[in-house]
């Protein structure tokens, strides 16, 4: 049986004048797994996201979500959540009127969890919405899409002005609902280490390009970080692609392509940590 794909992208490109923000992006995403879109400021990922949910229109290419264009069937849109990293709230509109919208918004809306998920971030709901700090803002938007349990929900920079305890009581409760209500999510974040442990598969933009798409254990399995004396960490990674080595004394750490195999006791081999590799990847900018 065909796998229904939650997002996909055929030569995606979009252009702001001559500049580039996407160019020829083609991904398939399956549907009811968690993804992390991860890519420097201006790599193109949040262009993508406006052009998935219709908030952009694209200069070429097509996208469609759950195999039907957005622009073109009415109720496509009514599949997805997408809590941006400034949401489009009118300024004096109180917290508890735009969780009653959200009801209208999305069939599948749960309004008592999205009660409690806004408890729990300590939100007053009849404040107005332009009263919000910068953490707020992200609680409400946070608290949105979980209650929505759209098909496709996306959150971009979902984390921006939370403590630590809060982002971790969101991650937590984003992989517990997604457990009981299963559904594709897109995560969109430069917190990777902390968060990665949510992905399934990572998506990874580069200068407006599709660089990579694998699973996250995957990914992981590629590449190894190699410590220990240099001359044993060379020729431990000899015949292997080096994608970066650092020094301190006689000691040398050396992360390279990974395919097995045996090292000197004298070696430690470990993973190497997902935002390590991720700017070793974009520095590169080779495609995997």
């Amino acid at each position: 049986m065909e796998p229904i794909y939650a997002l996909t992208t055929v030569g995606l490109t979009h252009r702001y004048g001559s500049r580039y923000a996407l160019s020829d992006v083609s991904l398939r995403l399956p549907a009811n797994r968690t993804y992390g879109f991860l890519g420097r400021n201006g790599a193109g990922k949040t262009t993508l996201l406006n052009i998935a949910s219709a908030a952009l229109r694209q200069t070429s290419g097509e996208v469609e979500l759950f195999g039907l264009r957005a622009r073109e069937r009415a109720g496509v849109l009514s599949n997805l959540c997408y809590v941006r990293e400034r949401p489009i709230i009118p300024p004096g509109a109180r917290l508890r009127d735009v969780l009653f919208g959200c009801a209208m918004a999305y069939p599948n809306w749960d309004g008592e969890y999205a009660l409690r998920v806004a408890d729990r971030f300590e939100l007053n709901l009849r404040k107005k919405y332009k009263q919000l700090s910068r953490g707020m803002e992200s609680s409400l938007g946070i608290a949105i899409g979980l209650a929505s349990r759209a098909p496709l929900t996306i959150f971009d920079e979902p984390s921006l002005g939370l403590d630590a305890a809060a982002r971790e009581f969101f991650y937590d409760e984003l992989a517990r609902d997604v457990r009981e209500s299963p559904r594709t999510v897109i995560v969109s974040t430069h917190l990777i280490d902390e968060v990665n442990r949510l992905f399934e598969d990572v998506v990874i933009l580069d200068r407006g390009r599709a660089l990579l798409h694998l699973p996250l254990k995957e990914l992981m399995g590629r590449y190894a970080m190699l410590t220990g004396a240099r001359e044993d960490v060379e020729a431990a990674a000899r015949g292997r692609r080096a994608l970066q080595i650092e020094e301190l004394g006689d000691t040398a750490r050396l992360s390279v392509e990974w395919d097995g195999g045996e090292v000197p006791e004298r070696v430690k081999i470990e993973p190497v940590p997902l935002q390590r590799l991720f700017v070793m990847l974009t520095e590169g900018g080779d495609a995997v």
